[in-house]
């Protein structure tokens, strides 16, 4: 049964009266406006509640319109926190090809190590499996300036520098590995920098670099050299500073310790740029 205002006034004021036996002391039409607001309030709440449900089912709607997100694109809705792709970066070759005399053979990659920034010193912690242990270095940029020190037979550091894609690396035999060498992790020290360092510059301001052999004043040889001089490599790193730039290391070697190496000339050097015992 449904009652008009009218009906409901009439049956409020007589129960009032009979109640309190007088006159309402409310004020009805007070009592009916504030009805009134209370009914506005409760239908403004529920539109916008509809409204919203609105907005999300034409969201919802739409993303299934859409379909699947196309090549190169990743909905926000699917993508996870840890979602962030990086790249491999350099890729290092599978095996190290080493002559030694007239001995042939391929050392396998047996660790590698990424780093993303270059103008830093870096050391390469390994553990070699045998005497025969190799290094290669790659960079996204091959004109990329590289240096390396590693420690040689007698204890004293050697090495080798130059331009990144020209296979800046080396190898030990039985007779050049150090004492030890197969009793505790061995490490290389690696500098890496941009292919636009001023290495002539500060090489010029430290030493003169002066050219060695038949190389014509500074030249990408006499450079070379000049950054195996350890106050010719810390001047450029603080010119240059920590930049960006992507680089790996790959170390190679024999399945295991127990198999014979072959001997002949030690640290080979050869596919180097830039070769010499280093301070």
């Amino acid at each position: 049964m449904k009652h008009t205002e009218s009906d409901l006034r009439r049956l409020l004021t007589v129960r009032v009266q009979e109640r309190a036996g007088r006159e309402p002391s409310a004020d009805l039409d007070a009592i009916v406006r504030r009805g009134h607001r209370i009914r506005r309030t409760r239908r403004a709440v529920t539109a916008g509640v509809a409204a919203a449900f609105a907005v999300t089912a034409v969201g919802l709607v739409n993303g299934a319109l859409a379909g699947p997100p196309g090549p190169g694109e990743t909905s926000a809705a699917q993508r996870p926190v840890d979602s962030a792709q990086v790249e491999p970066g350099p890729k290092l070759p599978e095996t190290m090809p080493v002559v030694l005399g007239a001995v042939r053979f391929d050392l396998s990659l047996i660790d590698s190590q990424r780093f993303q920034t270059m103008g830093v010193a870096r050391t390469v912690t390994f553990t070699p499996t045998s005497f025969s242990t190799g290094y290669k270095l790659v960079c996204d940029d091959p004109q990329a300036w590289v240096v390396i020190r590693s420690k040689l037979k007698g204890g004293e550091m050697g090495g080798s520098s130059g331009r990144c894609g020209e296979s800046v690396g080396g190898h030990h035999d039985r007779l050049s590995a150090p004492s030890g060498w197969l009793k505790r992790p061995q490490s290389l020290q690696v500098w890496v920098f941009p292919a636009d360092a001023p290495v002539r510059e500060v090489a010029e301001a430290v030493t003169g670099c002066r050219p060695p052999g038949k190389s014509k004043g500074c030249d990408e040889r006499a450079q070379s050299l000049e950054l195996m001089n350890p106050r010719v490599r810390e001047r450029l790193l603080a010119k240059v500073g920590e930049v960006p730039g992507r680089w790996a290391v790959g170390i190679y070697d024999r399945p295991g310790k127990g198999e014979p190496a072959p001997t002949g000339a030690p640290l080979s050097e050869a596919e180097s740029p830039a070769s010499t015992p280093a301070g």
